[in-house]
């Protein structure tokens, strides 16, 4: 019994020790451990304070902070960018639609200056179909504005049809002139008659042309217009010095015409020289054209006479006349009268006797009259 209560207490000494070893080696590595931790915290914070690290710190602090600088300065560029777009469009919108705006005063012009052509074409006989007013009241009233909805593309239609439209009117004004320029013309060569037109004086330095003119077509237009109307008001009064015209109204017939026929005092064949009307005693006798009189008074069988020396070598004479309206160097029309219908001369009773003769040789005067006669609608 007591050797085991020795033994055991021996045990429970040797426990014992056992026990405090163990607790004392437990203790001691958490104190090392806490040395340890506590070691690598002061050498962490001296390192985080350090000198060398809190210059890489900042260096690295700064780089994030010029990045976001950078493209916040980026990012306020391209919104600067896009509202300069924005304003420079809008600016871009309303310089068009101000050279629109002038272009449009320019096309208004050239219509002003069209009405005046077309009022000339009118006054010197020249017509051409009635056709719809070509100014577009669409493209008026719009004026210069910041907002990019305005139908520019509407205005621009509305100019250029406006310019086709001038284009068009002056065409059409300037082939009609040239159309009854030649139609003159034919006529009056018929009978031998082949006026000249006198052109306008010009000059000045030979300069290359002008590019880029919008109005070039219009004025190629106004000129070919100008030119052929300027050409059919010389053709116009080319008639009217031609011995064309009727000298008695339409109701007063022929009792004779040009050629051979039956003398009526002899009663055998004889040439006639000229055209007889039938008309009364009294009936006023115009020239057939504009022209100078050159003889005025008796001429033996064409009893009171009247000559008159037209263009190109023409004359025409005026027989038996009751009385005589006119004298020698006045110059006259074709609705001058010059004399009264009477039977003076060889005669057999009141008519008008009248001749046409180039270089003093007769020519038909109803061929004359005829010409007359087809350009009456032109007068």
């Amino acid at each position: 019994m007591s050797v085991s209560r020795n033994f055991s207490g021996k045990v429970t000494s040797q426990n014992g020790h056992t026990q405090k070893k163990s607790d004392l080696d437990r203790w001691w590595v958490y104190g090392l451990v806490a040395i340890l931790f506590s070691g690598n915290i002061a050498f962490a914070i001296t390192l985080y304070m350090s000198p060398d690290f809190a210059a890489t710190r900042d260096a690295q602090a700064a780089q994030t902070i010029s990045a976001y600088e950078t493209r916040i300065a980026t990012l306020r560029a391209e919104l600067d960018r896009l509202h300069s777009r924005q304003y420079a469009k809008a600016g871009d919108i309303n310089l068009q639609l101000q050279d629109l705006l002038a272009q449009q005063e320019q096309i208004l012009e050239q219509h002003d200056f069209v009405r005046s052509i077309a009022k000339k074409a009118k006054a010197v006989g020249i017509e051409v179909p009635a056709q719809t007013d070509p100014i577009k009241t669409s493209a008026l009233g719009f004026a210069p504005t910041n907002s990019s909805k305005t139908d520019i593309h509407a205005i621009i239609e509305d100019l250029q049809l406006m310019k086709e439209d001038t284009i068009s009117a002056l065409t059409a004004l300037g082939t009609e002139a040239e159309r009854s320029t030649a139609k003159i013309m034919t006529e009056l060569s018929r009978v031998g008659l082949k006026p000249r037109f006198e052109d306008d004086a010009v000059g000045g330095p030979l300069l290359p042309p002008a590019m880029g003119d919008a109005f070039a077509e219009q004025m190629q237009a106004a000129n070919f217009a100008l030119d052929a109307l300027s050409k059919y008001e010389q053709a116009k009064q080319h008639i009217y010095s031609a011995p064309v015209f009727r000298p008695l109204p339409e109701s007063y017939g022929l009792s004779s015409r040009f050629g051979n026929r039956r003398d009526p005092f002899t009663g055998r064949s004889a040439f006639h020289s000229g055209l007889d009307f039938r008309a009364p005693s009294g009936a006023s006798v115009s020239a057939l054209g504009a022209g100078k009189v050159t003889f005025a008074g008796r001429k033996g069988g064409y009893g009171n006479a009247v000559e008159i020396t037209h263009v190109n070598g023409l004359m025409s004479r005026y027989a038996h006349l009751s009385k005589i309206k006119v004298k020698k160097g006045q110059h006259v029309t074709p609705q001058t009268i010059i004399g009264l219908v009477g039977s003076t001369g060889r005669s057999t009773g009141p008519h008008l006797h009248l001749e046409v003769r180039k270089d003093d040789r007769p020519t038909n005067p109803a061929h004359y009259i005829n010409v007359g006669k087809k350009l009456r609608s032109l007068l």
